[in-house]
């Protein structure tokens, strides 16, 4: 119990100091606009994207050593398919809800998934998560699968959650930022999946969420 409890303690240190090197700045979110095709973002466009960041960030603390406790501490890829499945898409779906006294801007056409991510990308994820799934059914692995399975059903509730949640703040902030969850969350996705298996299939994976989490959003998402 005593080695849980330090290992717990480690990941609430490590969670408070993540926090503090991450903490979103005015810099931070003028660097996250123009990454995702907002050139030079007015300072209410800033804030959107700082209040973006913070939504995600402060809860990294307080998942992590939650995380720590409830799964089995040391077990290799297990530890971080847990870290990674409950912490950070937990953390990007609690971070959906956008705040009360946001700004909303109405917009005259539906938003739809094709819009605002890239087929590539989500072309990408799904083939490396149905390659993983086969993977794991012809070996009979099946907490594996359960865990993809896991990871699928998250990806798509955030997915959905990007698409159809209420418009937030500035319209051309908000566009952008629906693509980002949308290609950070299944990079994530397919890193789990590639992790999942033992081997290079992981770094695969791992430079997978890399590629997705940085491909631009389609031309058609942000409409100035």
């Amino acid at each position: 119990m005593s080695d849980r409890v330090a290992a717990v303690v480690a990941f609430v240190f490590v969670g408070l100091m993540l926090l503090v090197l991450l903490w979103p700045t005015a810099a931070n979110g003028k660097r996250l606009l123009r990454k995702w095709e907002v050139p030079d973002p007015a300072e209410p466009q800033v804030q959107d994207a700082v209040r973006y960041l913070k939504r995600r960030r402060l809860l990294y603390p307080w998942l992590y050593p939650a995380i720590g406790y409830f799964t089995p501490l040391g077990s290799g890829n297990g530890d971080l398919v847990a870290t990674v499945l409950v912490g950070t898409l937990l953390a990007e779906l609690l971070a959906l809800r956008p705040p009360r006294h946001a700004r909303r801007e109405a917009t005259l056409a539906p938003r739809e998934l094709r819009g605002i991510a890239s087929r590539y990308v989500l072309l990408t994820y799904v083939v490396l998560v149905v390659a993983a799934a086969v993977y794991h059914v012809v070996n009979r692995d099946w907490m594996a699968a359960g865990v993809l399975g896991l990871s699928a059903v998250a990806v798509a509730v955030i997915i959905w959650a990007a698409v159809a949640r209420p418009a937030s703040g500035d319209h051309v902030v908000d566009m952008a930022l629906r693509t980002r969850s949308v290609h950070v969350s299944a990079g994530l996705g397919a890193a789990v999946a590639g992790v999942s298996v033992a081997g290079w299939p992981g770094f695969i994976g791992i430079l997978a969420w890399v590629a997705m989490a940085n491909t631009k959003p389609p031309a058609a998402t942000i409409v100035r």
